[in-house]
């Protein structure tokens, strides 16, 4: 993908020579795996704790990391001499098959007792390989991919058999429309609103042909996949652990694609026209949620290029997820069902990875956002406003709002139960916990780093010290 292409082109290292890793070679193999995790979808400060425990594997302490959604900052102090270096990292998201990648490359370089674990300069080098890796399906098989998704999620949603056909038809469209902005990237920056557009316009066009009702409720299931529900979620997650400018960055993201696709809905409702009122169809049988969930993991399969053992774990999870959202639904409403859904997604992706053949967590972890959507919800309520006009969305895009809320707490205390049991001997293999700020003392003034080197910058803050002690003696001297 071009995101991927384009972090691809900030590899760089040198070479270096005997058992202890260079400061440059760990400081690029540190910002480059920094970029990868955080475009798999990893919250920036665990993504920090990872990082920390790989400087560590590498013998190497006290090295300090600045995280954002966007780049990272690495800063590391070796025999009195300073690497400081900075990788930016893409918007997007890495596919399915680069994500487990990525994961295995981590666990790998976390094993310092291992003979297989890789100088940082080799380390370096394969994920550099890892964002230019090409996709494991065909153009054909992952746009067929986006059109079984959505339809799984419809089936969910609205299992009504003409509605089916509609989704059917607008997941093939929508996943046109991804490919060809995957090739073309002037296309990428559009592509919300007029995909939003498009399917707002053909919806329409079939609920009338098909005399499918609420017309609305055909869009969202089709737009799921460019819904920031992802963005939203750990943005909250970052807001609540203290990370006040990575979260912020994220929900303000967030919210932005909302408002492309908000804004391309309200195009096309003004190009077809308010969908005409059609009387509901009998929905499917109880069978239906089931084959949905089913259809989903198959399309997450196939569109995002999931490992190829990675399916029956997918589906595991995201059975356990839907089980979970479902029950707590019944139980005592929406809001319990998504804190449910958010306790159990960690647990079960960890469990999953815990197993002989499982995936990375990161592979189930995050198309169970688009089981609990989280976004879809919000622009339901936008939808609503946008073609109906209905005042009682507003509580739709309010109940979403605390739905965020709820389905991140959720996560939080499912990490935190995870982090809790698990034991060296444990089936468990817990995420990483959210990492604390350290204090330390004032550092010693540096000399500015040039971005544009090719190398990571070495400074001795000793030296600038006594400089700047010895220009200030100077100047009492003087003075006086």
């Amino acid at each position: 993908m071009p995101a991927a292409s384009r972090a691809q082109l900030i590899t760089c290292g040198d070479v270096g020579d005997g058992t202890e890793p260079s400061a440059s070679g760990l400081t690029n193999l540190l910002r480059l795996l920094g970029t990868a995790l955080c475009m798999s979808g990893e919250a920036t400060s665990r993504v920090a704790a990872h990082l920390d425990d790989v400087a560590k594997a590498y013998g190497v302490s006290g090295v300090r990391f600045f995280v954002l959604p966007t780049g990272v900052f690495v800063r590391i102090t070796q025999h009195g001499v300073t690497a400081i270096d900075f990788a930016p990292a893409s918007g997007g998201t890495l596919r399915l098959d680069q994500i487990s990648a990525v994961y295995d490359l981590l666990a790998t370089v976390k094993d310092s007792g291992s003979p297989h674990q890789p100088a940082p300069e080799e380390a370096a080098r394969q994920i550099g390989k890892i964002f230019e890796a090409p996709s494991r399906r065909s153009p054909l098989a992952t746009v067929l991919g986006h059109m079984i998704l959505v339809t799984g999620l419809g089936m969910i949603t609205n299992p009504e058999p003409k509605a089916l056909l509609c989704y059917a038809a607008l997941g093939l469209l929508v996943g046109v429309l991804k490919l060809a902005a995957s090739v073309f990237s002037i296309l990428t920056e559009a592509l919300p609103a007029v995909a939003a557009l498009l399917v707002t316009v053909v919806a329409v066009v079939l609920a009338a042909q098909l005399h499918v009702a609420e017309a609305n409720r055909l869009i969202i299931p089709a737009l799921v996949t460019l819904l920031p529900g992802t963005a939203l979620t750990i943005g909250s997650m970052e807001l609540a652990a203290g990370e006040m400018i990575a979260g912020t960055s994220r929900l303000v993201y967030g919210l932005n694609v909302l408002l492309l696709l908000a804004f391309g809905m309200l195009v096309g409702n003004h190009v077809i026209g308010a969908p005409a009122t059609e009387a509901a169809g009998a929905p499917l049988g109880a069978w239906s949620p089931w084959v949905g969930v089913v259809l989903v993991g198959l399309g997450f399969f196939l569109h995002f290029s999931a490992p190829a053992r990675s399916l029956p774990w997918l589906l595991l999870v995201l059975f356990a997820v839907w089980g979970a959202q479902a029950t707590g639904t019944a139980l005592a409403g929406g809001l319990a069902g998504a804190f449910l859904g958010g306790l159990v997604v960690t647990p079960a992706a960890y469990f999953a990875q815990s197993q002989r053949g499982g995936p990375p967590a990161q592979v189930t972890f995050l198309p169970s956002f688009w089981m609990l959507v989280p976004g879809a919800l919000g622009l339901t309520g936008v939808s609503q406003l946008v073609l109906l006009g209905s005042k009682a969305s507003l509580n739709d895009v309010t109940q979403a709002l605390l739905t965020i809320v709820a389905i991140s707490l959720g996560m939080m205390v499912g990490a935190s139960l995870l982090q809790t049991a698990a034991k060296p001997s444990s089936w468990l293999d817990a995420p990483p916990p959210i990492r604390s700020p350290v204090v330390t003392s004032p550092p010693a003034l540096t000399a500015p780093v040039n971005g544009a080197a090719r190398h990571a910058t070495r400074i001795r803050p000793d030296a600038a010290y006594r400089r700047l002690v010895s220009q200030a003696s100077r100047a009492r001297r003087r003075a006086r």
